[in-house]
């Protein structure tokens, strides 16, 4: 009976490791992650609190320095990182097929 506990405790323990360790998505591929920093077009400073939206559903928010981090991508990803900001500034960078790994972008913010 001592056994059989201990069979149970272990296979209990190896899905609960099993399920906190997946990352979630149904798509396949290799993990791509675009990280970046949002600037304005006009004084090439950082610009904080910026929200992005990506492909698949993607979303980051820049940070105080103006960096991002977009994860939940794949290799062979494409389409349109895009930002916008409360005062109507707003700027895109196109996305090519992604590699697997870390791609780093600029987007610039102008008044449209």
């Amino acid at each position: 009976m001592k056994s059989v506990l201990c069979l149970a405790v272990a296979l209990l323990l190896a899905l609960t490791c099993a399920c906190a360790c997946s990352r979630g998505s149904d798509r396949a591929g290799a993990e791509a992650v675009v990280t970046g920093t949002v600037l304005d077009g006009a004084t090439g400073a950082p610009v904080a609190d910026v929200r992005l939206a990506g492909p698949h559903d993607t979303h980051a928010v820049s940070g105080s320095d103006g960096r991002f981090e977009m994860s939940g991508l794949r290799a062979g990803d494409e389409g349109d990182v895009s930002a916008r900001t409360d005062d109507g500034r707003s700027g895109s960078v196109t996305l090519r097929p992604l590699a697997a790994g870390r791609l780093e972008v600029v987007v610039k913010l102008y008044r449209r």
